[in-house]
């Protein structure tokens, strides 16, 4: 682990600090505007590092390079012409796989859908454009985005920085591994199960998800979505730094456009900054959490309240009930449509998670759902009142190190003890909340970090006490930065 400014870590790894590629969203937006760098200057160096690192991690899998590059070209001639630039002027940024980008397919990773080619950008790729950003690229997700392992049968497996061995995430892997390894600042995810949360823990990047509504979702190529997908799903960046992670919201979220369940919900409020109570749940009732997380939890807290927070360890006695609660809601969707699309990919990789999860799940009739459904509202009242004694919570992101690969491929019970470990994860993303991963450190040579969340659309208290736990550890860079031969570990 490093703990240095990002432009020292620049100077002291290589002692190059006109490594473009190397620099955070930030300081890329501060340079464009100020004259100092051109936009086509900045990309093609994230290029060139694409060409260096991509072959051996594939987070990203397609790239239109000669329309960034005539958009950044455009941008340059703004600048010049005096033309007031976004916040996010110049900077790259990739696009998962998942989302509309106009002219490109939205395969989702399943190669029956390589012919979905949008017509116009999704809400958020628009807010980004609108923004000063410059895609780059789209990256890699497993069929569906639906497991926390990424591979498909189009692109094959994006693998992690840090080990060949452990997954690289899941299912904004290839974002996650792509923000590590140098790839760009800022990536674009999506987050109905911890899709953004755990691919930011074992590539050891900074991952917010958003609370569900805060940034627009509907896009043409999929224009119906079941209710799980509507009030679970959220999207959200994984950067390096949380000063890019707070840029890349203020953007993503700037404008809702059609989208029917896009809140036009303030993003600031005067006690963002404040120190606060702090709930911190280092245990959890039926499961074990690995001390090194249980650890990080400790350290996490102690940075808190180094800076003025109250922490207090408190039990959350709902965190099994709402894995259970989204498995009985989006399962019984699953088994809708999506299990008949798995199977007809002929690919076990996504097939046989997918059937371990729905045999993880009731079987419900229409009432059963609609039981579910009333439940989770129950459960979303009971962490409302929760937040009114405590507004912030530190929580474990998984209660596992990162997962070795195939983690998913055994039996019934291997899963059904997965989405139990995993459950922090779901657990937030059932209720529609928002959810901070930050990377404390590393255990065992891999990535270590925590979760923080809060009320609805209280995405800045996260980022602000984000920052305190970020200061206290620093940013994680994998020996990928400093190799030429090939992964590390």
């Amino acid at each position: 682990m490093i703990s240095v400014n990002q432009r020292e870590c620049n100077k002291r790894m290589t002692g190059e600090p006109t490594a473009l590629w190397r620099w955070s969203g930030a300081e890329i937006s501060a340079a464009v505007r100020r004259g100092d760098v051109s936009v086509v200057e900045v990309v093609e160096s994230v290029y060139a590092r694409i060409a260096a690192v991509n072959p051996m991690i594939n987070g990203i899998v397609h790239m239109d390079r000669e329309r960034a590059l005539a958009d950044a070209g455009a941008l340059d001639r703004r600048r010049q012409a005096g033309e007031p630039l976004g916040p996010l002027a110049g900077v790259p940024v990739s696009v998962k796989l998942n989302v509309d980008v106009d002219g490109e397919a939205t395969s989702n990773g399943n190669p029956l859908w390589l012919d979905r080619i949008a017509g116009e950008d999704s809400g958020v790729v628009s807010n980004l454009r609108r923004a000063g950003a410059v895609v780059i690229g789209r990256t890699n997700t497993p069929p569906h985005s639906f497991r926390w392992f990424t591979e498909n049968p189009v692109y094959g497996r994006t693998f992690n920085p840090w080990s060949a061995a452990i997954t690289s995430g899941g299912s904004s892997g290839g974002a996650g591994a792509a923000v590590a390894s140098g790839m760009g600042p800022i990536a674009h995810g999506t987050d109905i199960a911890g899709s953004i949360r755990y691919p930011a823990y074992v590539n050891g990047v900074v991952g917010l998800r958003a609370t569900t509504g805060r940034i627009p979702a509907f896009q043409a190529t999929a224009p119906r979505r079941f209710y799980g997908l509507q009030a679970m799903s959220a999207q959200g960046p994984l950067t390096r730094t949380i000063s890019d992670a707070r840029l890349a919201l203020e953007a993503m979220a700037s404008d809702g456009g059609i989208d029917p369940i896009w809140v036009d919900a303030r993003l600031h409020y005067e006690d963002d900054e404040r120190p606060t109570d702090v709930a911190l749940v280092d245990e959890i009732s039926g499961i074990d959490i690995d001390p090194e997380i249980r650890q990080a939890l400790l350290s996490a807290g102690a940075a808190l309240a180094n800076a003025g927070y109250t922490v207090e360890r408190v039990a959350l006695p709902d965190i099994l009930q709402g894995m259970e609660l989204w498995q009985s809601i989006v399962m019984s969707e699953c088994r809708l449509g999506m299990l008949a699309a798995v199977d007809a990919m002929h690919d076990a990789t996504i097939s046989t998670p997918v059937h371990h999860m729905a045999a993880c799940a009731p079987d419900l009739s229409l009432s059963g759902y609609a039981e579910a459904i009333a439940s989770r509202d129950e459960m979303r009242r009971k962490w409302n009142i929760r937040f009114q004694r405590y507004p912030l919570v530190l929580m474990p992101t998984s209660c596992r190190l990162p997962l070795r690969w195939d983690a998913d491929q055994g039996s019934v019970d291997e899963m059904r003890g997965l989405l139990e470990v995993q459950s922090p994860l779901m657990a937030v993303a059932m209720c529609g909340l928002p959810g901070l991963h930050v990377p404390t450190g590393l255990a065992h040579s891999l990535p270590l970090g925590v979760q923080l969340v809060a009320p609805a659309f209280r995405e800045m208290r996260l980022l602000h006490a984000g920052a305190i736990i970020e200061a206290a550890h620093g940013a994680l860079i994998p020996q990928l930065w400093d190799q030429r031969s090939g992964l590390a570990g």
